[in-house]
Order: structure tokens, then sequence, then C-alpha cells
């Protein structure tokens, strides 16, 4: 298990208004982690069986190829990104406000992401469905992205980072079954936002579901 240190999290940030304007915090590797073994897979061998063939396919879905470190970490990144524009900052967001059951929102100006389907879409690729339900919120009042006339709209409200945290280190675990947690550890800090008074824990699952590598829990650690 190699460790990846990240940078200190950006605790002053300052609210801007508007739509989309606050500026995130990002956690990304501080440095360039080795990579772990690739195998390539043999190709199968010819059979002149049905029932041979099937076990030749059978095999070969079951054993995926390892995943590099700067894979997985480079999921986590795109994860964190995905998450901060429900819990943080929004996607960019142009335009008049639009009142739906008396919430404010903005349409959302980000190219690709178009409609309410095209993000649940995009989060597809990094999320399981339960991790995606939670997100979305479609029976929510006020969810935080809605279609209004067939255009995505935002609701443009945003938070600061969480003041009590510092750094945060993480490191990529591969477990038995093939898949990886990403295990992450944040320095708690004191009223001063400087001296260090502990220390939290989150570790995020990575698993391939239904051919897709996602994570399965998440949440934002600042």
């Amino acid at each position: 298990m190699n460790a990846k240190k990240y940078a200190a999290l950006l605790l002053s940030a300052v609210l801007l208004t508007g739509c989309g304007n606050f500026l995130g915090v990002a956690i990304s590797p501080a440095g360039t982690s080795t990579e772990q073994a690739m195998p390539v897979s043999e190709p199968p061998q010819e059979n002149y069986t049905e029932s041979a063939e099937r076990m030749d396919a059978a095999e070969t879905k079951a054993s995926p190829r390892e995943l590099t470190e700067e894979e997985v970490f480079a999921a986590y990144d795109r994860a964190v990104a995905a998450y901060e524009w429900f819990e943080m900052n929004p996607l960019p967001c142009v335009g008049p406000m639009r009142q739906e059951n008396g919430v404010n929102y903005q349409r959302v100006n980000y190219a690709g992401i178009d409609t309410l389907n095209d993000l649940e879409t995009y989060l597809e690729s990094l999320f399981s469905e339960d991790v995606i339900v939670r997100l979305l919120d479609r029976e929510a009042p006020a969810p935080r992205y809605r279609d209004i006339d067939g255009v995505l709209y935002a609701r443009p409200d945003d938070r600061l980072a969480d003041t009590g945290k510092g750094a945060a280190s993480a490191a990529v675990e591969r477990e038995e079954d093939g898949s990886y947690l990403i295990n992450v550890t944040v320095d708690l800090l004191d009223r001063d936002q400087v001296t260090v008074t502990g220390t939290e824990f989150y570790a995020f699952p990575y698993r391939e579901v239904n051919g897709r590598w996602v994570f399965s829990q998440f949440e934002l650690v600042y």
C-alpha cells in the first residue's frame, strides 16, 4: 500500500455571489505514484466445444485486470469534483433566475451536461446507483438540480470548506476480492486553524459493478 500525500485544504476560501462562482477545494495527489503491476491477460485458447468456450468466457469475465494507483487516484479526483457540484459549488450557471416551488434556480452552462439525464449519465461513470439516487434526490421538493423546460438548472447556493479540517493524506489498498479502498486521513484543527488536535479517517470502496468501476460509498472529507 503506497501512501499519497495530499495538499492542505483551502480553508480560507471566500464565498462569492452567484451560481458556480465559489472557488471549491480540490484534493489531488502531490506526487507521482508508483504503478502497480498490470498483468496482460492471455488470449483464450481456441476450443472446439461450446461448453469449453463458455468456460473460457466465464473465467475471463471473473478476472478483471488490476488497476494502477494512478487510475484509482484519478477516479477519486473526478469523484471529488463531481460530489462538490452537489455539496459545495454547483456546476457553472448563467442567465436569470427561475423559480420552482418557491426556490431559485439558474441554467447550467457546462459542455456536455445539458439535461438531468446527461448529469446522471456522467455520475454513472463514477458512483454506484445508491450514491447517485442520494445525490440527485429526484423526489425532493427542492433538489440541487432539475430540468426546467427540458434544460438543466441548478440551485445556486454554495458552502465553504470545513475550517476545522486541515491536511489530508490518502492511500490505495487492494482487497482480496480484487476491489480497492481509498483510505483518507484528515487532520482535525483547533480553533486557531493551525494546531492539529486529532485525525479523521474515511474509507471509500472502489469496485467493479456491472462492468463499471465505481465508488459504492462516498462523501466529501472537508
